[in-house]
């Protein structure tokens, strides 16, 4: 063959293995897109072979040998970037962690305007660093074909009301409404992977969050189909913010793909977000399309089978039903021995638990903590799995093996920056008892150390103070009057006037919804709830100011059957509200006097 032409063939041959590539992860799952560039790079390999050493005698056996060759280096080298990816995710979660948790420390302390405003830019920074980390270490997954799902009862509304409430948390614009419309037909229990249906969730709302100025974001959900044994839910996620092109439209669900080469530069993001809940939603055997007009919005719905759940299969979570200073109150004494080699977040989880009055112990050395176990009475032990010389397995192994059965049986919960499959299948082999994810939240914090840790009370004793009035109130009635106290200057006078005209505004609200629900005028119920919105962000009772703007909301949608079930839950959970303002007008006036 003449050269001009083997060149010309390389050259078709170099264009026509990036077409592969992009039809293989755009079209194919991750294992169909795995199978075709093996048999691509066979075909390559056959063809340069040929082009290369005409004269070869055996030709079957190189081409078999090549092909098994081929398939061998494209795993050693996925597998070889997955242990990158995973090791890099390691390295910087780990100072992540102490970032993330040292901001939150210091949230909970006395700051002045300015401070807190510098405490909110590190959370924000942080927690965006740690999403796209999440974002990469999730496509390597996907597109090495190791994603995973598991098959647990779970509560559906439960998971939609915690979603709906991490978006609120993210809304900057208070102006734009989050609206839930769940259809009355959709089941309360189902049977899936609740993990994944969030992340898709929240891929989906977060970036409708990321492209709104104003209007509304609406996440429907509805049976689309009726089975014997499962239902096909469909999740909708409808928005008004800037839309996508018809041309943009069609590459989407690319990765690294944005709408436009400027989106990146002004909204951020890594441009996986949809690529990997397009994998996340296929892989269940489902299926996602998307709608949008440039300057009007986006309609993207997926459809997901799922069984119905059964209420009984799903585990009590004590720290759910119980508040912040009702958890410390049960850890308060706890003995907790911690395992970490970094002396950052040593210091970062000490002080940590040490707020909530329990005692902590932190060692990297595993005979110093076997005597440690010997003498104190440790109700859990906080271990990381990661460290250098003896590791986290090998340090729970010796601490399962050992001959005093008061060490043997204590409490393991595994931390860690990373977490695989295989690091699961040994945890649960050796006899770790729970895992913990870098970086965490407090609240996660406390969850698996009251859920894990030797009981000193009995459960009965536990249930009854989750019984008693500490119990954490609706998000509904919750209020926090510290920073209107600060606005006003520390007078309590003034405070004390804000409230009664506040008082005053609501009565007025109540009044006006009586009326003009019996003509069914949703106009004036809506300017009744928009005057009322102010009233309840001044005092922070953030939950009721979330159901004020999705009943204007529904107003304007024109749903009077909406209007009048919020509206019912308002009068529900209003007085509950104004008994919290005064227990806590109550209190100031003690802390003041």
């Amino acid at each position: 063959m003449s050269i001009s032409k083997t060149k010309d063939l390389i050259g078709q041959l170099s264009t026509l293995e990036r077409a592969v590539s992009e039809f293989s992860f755009e079209e194919l799952s991750a294992e169909d897109a795995k199978d075709l560039r093996l048999s691509f790079n066979s075909f390559r390999n056959s063809l340069e072979h040929h082009i290369y050493s005409p004269q070869s005698k055996n030709k079957k056996t190189n081409d078999h040998a090549l092909k098994n060759k081929e398939k061998e280096e494209i795993e050693k080298k996925l597998l070889k970037q997955n242990q990158f990816i995973a090791q890099v995710s390691h390295e910087i979660r780990t100072p992540l962690n102490s970032i993330i948790g040292f901001a939150n420390l210091l949230k909970e302390e006395t700051l002045n305007d300015s401070q807190e405003k510098k405490v909110e830019a590190i959370q924000f920074a942080s927690t965006s660093l740690l999403k796209i980390i999440n974002e990469v270490l999730e496509y390597s997954k996907i597109s090495s074909g190791n994603i995973n799902f598991e098959t647990v009862d779970f509560n559906l509304s439960s998971l939609i009301s915690d979603v709906m409430f991490l978006c609120q948390t993210l809304m900057l614009d208070n102006h734009i409404k989050m609206i839930v419309d769940v259809d009355e037909n959709v089941p309360t229990f189902i049977k899936g992977d609740p993990t994944k249906l969030s992340q898709a969730l929240l891929n989906l709302l977060g970036n409708s969050i990321k492209f709104i100025d104003q209007g509304f974001i609406k996440l429907s959900v509805s049976v689309k189909k009726e089975h014997k044994d499962y239902n096909d839910l469909q999740f909708t996620v409808t928005d008004t913010g800037i839309g996508i092109s018809k041309e943009k439209l069609k590459k989407v669900f690319k990765r690294y793909a944005q709408a436009d080469e400027d989106t990146a530069l002004k909204y951020g993001g890594t441009g996986l977000g949809l690529s990997i809940t397009k994998e996340i939603v296929e892989k269940q055997n489902g299926t996602i399309q998307i709608e949008s007009e440039v300057g009007k919005g986006t309609i993207i719905s997926f459809t997901i089978p799922y069984a119905i759940g059964n209420a009984k299969n799903i585990p009590l979570n004590l720290i759910e039903s119980t508040s912040v200073e009702n958890g410390k109150k049960l850890l308060a004494g706890t003995e907790i021995l911690v395992f970490e080699d970094n002396l950052m977040n040593q210091h970062l989880i000490k002080e940590q638990l040490m707020k909530w009055d329990c005692k902590v112990y932190t060692h990297e050395n595993l005979n110093k903590g076997l005597a440690v176990l010997a003498n104190k009475k440790i109700d859990v032990v906080l271990m990381d799995l990661k460290m250098p010389n003896v590791n986290g397995f090998e340090m729970s192994k010796a601490i399962r093996q050992h001959k005093n059965t008061t060490i043997s049986t204590v409490p393991i919960v595994a931390f860690s920056a990373d977490f695989t499959e295989q690091d699961g299948k040994d945890c649960k082999e050796i006899g770790i008892n729970d895992f913990l994810l870098k970086p965490y939240t407090l609240s996660e914090l406390m969850s698996v150390i009251l859920k894990n840790k030797k009981e000193k009370k009995s459960r009965t004793t536990i249930k009854k103070m989750l019984d008693k009035k500490m119990i954490e109130p609706k998000e509904t009635t919750k209020v926090d009057l510290d920073n209107l106290l600060s606005d006003c200057f520390g007078e309590i006078e003034m405070l004390n006037e804000l409230v009664k005209l506040f008082k005053l505004n609501v009565l007025e609200f109540m009044g006006n919804v009586k009326l003009h629900l019996k003509t069914e005028n949703l106009d004036e119920i809506a300017l009744s709830a928009h005057k009322l919105k102010a009233g309840f962000a001044m005092l922070k009772a953030t939950g009721m100011r979330q159901l004020i703007v999705e009943l204007e909301a529904n107003c304007k949608e024109g749903n009077v059957e909406k209007v009048k079930q919020l509206y019912q839950t308002f009068k529900d959970d209003y007085p509950r509200l104004e008994e919290n303002i005064d227990d806590h007008i109550t209190l100031l006036n003690k802390k003041n006097g």
